[in-house]
C-alpha cells in the first residue's frame, strides 16, 4: 500500500517538495522511519487560496501580502504506528520553521469540530482554537481582512510564528474574535543604588 500517491511522490522529487499551487507554492514535508524509506508522517501546507481568492475586492497588493504572510497546514498526518513517538511534533516544528524563514507570519490550521484530543495536541504546540465559527482578524498593510472555519464542521487553530506578536482572543460586542497582537516586552528589573 502506497502512503504516498504515486503522481504525487513524483512532484515531491521532481520539484524538491514545492508545488506550484494558485497564489504561491504548496510545501510537502516527510518522515520517514529511522534506517528506512518507509514515509511515516507528511505535512502539506499552503498559502490559504479560497481566502486569497476572496480578497480581490481588496486588489492585488492586499492578495498578494495575504500570500506571503498566511499559510494553512492542510494536512499534518502520522501513520498509525508512530503516533506518541514525537514525529508529528518534530514535523510540525520543521513545517513552522520552514514558513518561518518563507516569510510566513500567521498559520492555521482546521480540526474537526470537537476533536478535543487534536486540539489539545495544537493548544501543547502553540496554537489557539477558535470556537466553531469564531473569526479571525488579520492586518495585512492597511487592510483588516477577516476569516473563519467556513461552517463545515471544522474550527481553526491559529499560531503566530512571528516572535514579536502572539495570538490573542477579543471581546466585542458581537462576540468574540481572534487577533495578532504585540507580545509584551519583558520587563527588565531596574536595580538602584542605596
Amino acid at each position: 500500500m502506497d502512503v504516498v500517491p504515486p503522481a504525487l511522490a513524483a512532484a515531491i522529487d521532481q520539484h524538491g517538495g514545492h508545488l506550484r499551487v494558485p497564489h504561491g507554492r504548496a510545501t510537502v514535508l516527510v518522515a520517514c522511519a529511522p534506517g528506512d524509506a518507509a514515509v511515516i508522517a507528511l505535512s502539506y501546507s499552503c498559502p490559504p487560496v479560497r481566502l486569497i481568492g476572496e480578497l480581490a475586492d481588496l486588489g492585488g497588493p492586499v492578495q498578494r501580502r495575504a500570500a506571503q504572510t498566511l499559510r494553512e497546514l492542510e494536512l499534518l498526518a502520522v501513520a498509525e504506528h508512530a503516533r506518541g513517538t514525537g514525529v508529528g511534533t518534530a514535523l510540525l516544528a520543521a513545517s513552522e520553521e520552514h514558513l518561518r524563514q518563507g516569510g510566513c507570519k500567521l498559520v492555521f490550521a482546521k480540526v474537526r469540530q470537537g476533536d478535543r484530543q487534536v486540539l489539545r495536541w495544537y493548544r501543547r504546540r502553540g496554537y489557539l482554537p477558535a470556537t466553531p465559527h469564531e473569526p479571525v482578524r488579520v492586518s495585512l498593510g492597511g487592510a483588516v481582512i477577516t476569516f473563519d472555519d467556513g461552517g463545515d464542521g471544522y474550527q481553526l487553530v491559529v499560531k503566530s510564528l512571528d516572535a514579536t506578536t502572539r495570538v490573542a482572543r477579543m471581546m466585542a460586542s458581537a462576540g468574540s474574535y481572534l487577533t495578532v497582537a504585540r507580545r509584551a516586552s519583558p520587563v527588565t528589573p531596574q536595580v538602584t543604588g542605596q
